[in-house]
């Protein structure tokens, strides 16, 4: 049983969690509770903001969301599901991710260095008859940190906007892929001169391994900037993205990035660790001299989420000025 409860990433004495990984529409969708009373189930957006509240009975261990949320299956992006326990959120989130057809990048290609290199134009969404609704993948919200030679980097996923992205990476994680991995890749900057990526998750440290499969591009507007983690990939195909990962430097070096590679994370924590790593000196094709690496990597539970909060990534709205009474017309003098 602790393998099974390791493995789903469940948070099994202070909170909602799931008993399956994946749930089929239209089928039951049973969640176990947290003992206690005065119990809430809330489901809400990745801003926080509250879409229902249902009240968990007193006696009950599990809460069936089909029967508790009717609206549950008309979900068509990532929401969060939180415990609330006499007023205050109890233990991590579950993440509910739709497993709906995504859509399709359409490219253009651009000759660079004698090579066909693709460009994201836009994305093909599937007509709404190929559009299927297949259930959720449901599991605790939990944070990656990446123990490295120079200290510890705590990261945010963000499956809101690069669901299978951000599930793939808490997978290597979770199964020690990224145990004495080097960061194999250093651009401390770019040809304008501003800070660009730190690269690594390659086990051979050649800049062409990876975990032995690929996953699509994911359609993601996560701006690229200091201390966002993307998905490296081969440049010819924009589909090979596999176990490398870079985190930017700043954002007026990686820009350009927007829209062509999946970035699905944040850093939270440790951004002063993600720079000393853009300072390790390199050598010839910015491969670091003394490679530093990560050690290893691990999920820890991520706090709770507070219905009706602002996240932390999201930026505080920017006040607009008050408009001033337009001052009357002076009369002018015709004067000569």
């Amino acid at each position: 049983m602790f393998a099974l409860v390791t493995s789903l990433g469940l948070a099994a004495l202070t909170a909602v969690s799931s008993q399956r990984l994946y749930y089929q529409v239209d089928r039951p969708f049973v969640v176990a509770v947290s003992n206690g009373t005065a119990r809430e189930l809330v489901l809400i957006t990745p801003a926080n903001e509250e879409v229902s509240r249902v009240a968990i009975p007193d006696d009950a261990a599990t809460v069936d969301l089909q029967e508790t949320i009717p609206t549950i299956w008309d979900l068509t992006d990532t929401h969060y599901l939180q415990q609330v326990t006499h007023g205050d959120p109890d233990g991590p989130a579950l993440v509910l991710q739709p497993l709906i057809t995504p859509p399709t990048p359409v490219l253009r290609y651009q000759t660079r260095g004698g090579q066909q290199i693709p460009r994201v134009e836009s994305w093909q969404q599937p007509r709404p008859s190929e559009r299927i609704m297949s259930g959720f993948r449901v599991y605790t919200e939990q944070n990656p940190v990446l123990h490295t030679t120079l200290g510890d980097i705590e990261l945010m996923l963000r499956p809101d906007e690069a669901p299978n992205t951000a599930w793939n990476f808490r997978h290597l994680v979770e199964a020690g892929f990224y145990t004495n991995v080097s960061f194999h890749r250093i651009v401390a900057r770019t040809g304008n001169g501003h800070p660009f990526v730190i690269q690594g998750g390659d086990p051979s440290a050649t800049g062409s391994g990876g975990c032995a499969y690929n996953i699509d591009l994911e359609d993601t507007t996560l701006p690229h900037d200091l201390g966002v983690i993307s998905m490296a990939r081969e440049g010819q195909d924009v589909n090979t993205a596999s176990s490398q990962f870079f985190i930017c430097l700043s954002r007026e070096g990686t820009q350009a990035l927007d829209g062509q590679y999946a970035s699905f994370g944040q850093t939270i924590d440790g951004i002063d660790v993600v720079q000393a790593l853009g300072d390790v000196p390199v050598g010839p094709g910015d491969r670091p001299i003394d490679m530093p690496y990560v050690t290893t990597a691990e999920l820890i539970d991520a706090a709770p989420r507070v219905p009706g909060t602002r996240p932390t990534w999201m930026p505080e709205p920017v006040e607009q000025p008050t408009e001033k009474e337009p001052e009357p017309e002076k009369e002018v003098d015709p004067g000569r």
